[in-house]
């Protein structure tokens, strides 16, 4: 049971540093994240042993576990926000250290800067959600949930490598997208003709 007691504990700074660096790119090696964070590689491959123990990584395509380190399906939302003063960068700042975080983005208009997150169910968005309401530069904030992906070209990123395996955000929409498409099927095999 020693391990379920770990699992309970919340992730360190390092930790959270960690799963960020490997959540952009999980092919990267422990010489490098070392180098990203400042440590030795045998801590970063200890960290990274421990994350796998404790269930926070279930795979290295990365999988977060909720606070209480059962599996919940991933869900993804954009939080647009309305600031008190245009100060994006310190927005910016507060949430980079997030493994949630998919995208920022400053926006012209009435939209001062959007977060695209993907997060292990709703009550960790909710979570999310209510620190950025906190946050002193922040005026408004209010959510919307991606509920069907359309179109998503990755080919834009300026950082796509058509070699590389798809992102988080594109398996998530992959899932959802099969189960949309599930769900149709049952639907349409129970319709009269």
């Amino acid at each position: 049971m020693k391990d379920a007691e770990v699992s309970d504990r919340p992730l360190s700074e390092l930790d959270r540093k960690l799963v960020q660096l490997l959540t952009q790119d999980a092919r990267r090696s422990n010489t490098e994240l070392a180098g990203l964070l400042d440590v030795s590689r045998m801590t970063v491959k200890n960290r990274i042993d421990g994350l796998v123990r404790r269930g926070v990584i279930e795979r290295f395509t990365i999988k977060l576990a909720d606070e209480r380190g059962g599996r919940e399906p991933a869900e993804a939302a954009f939080f647009h926000m309305k600031l008190k003063r245009p100060f994006c960068k310190h927005i910016h700042d507060a949430v980079q250290g997030w493994p949630e975080l998919i995208g920022a983005w400053s926006i012209a208009g009435s939209t001062d800067m959007t977060l695209l997150v993907q997060a292990a169910g709703f009550d960790r968005l909710d979570d999310l959600r209510d620190l950025l309401a906190r946050h002193p530069d922040v005026e408004t904030v209010w959510t919307a949930m991606i509920l069907r992906q359309w179109a998503h070209k990755s080919s834009l990123n300026p950082d796509y490598d058509p070699r590389r395996p798809p992102d988080r955000l594109d398996r998530r929409l992959g899932e959802i997208a099969a189960e949309q498409g599930a769900d149709r099927m049952t639907d349409e095999g129970a319709a009269p003709r």
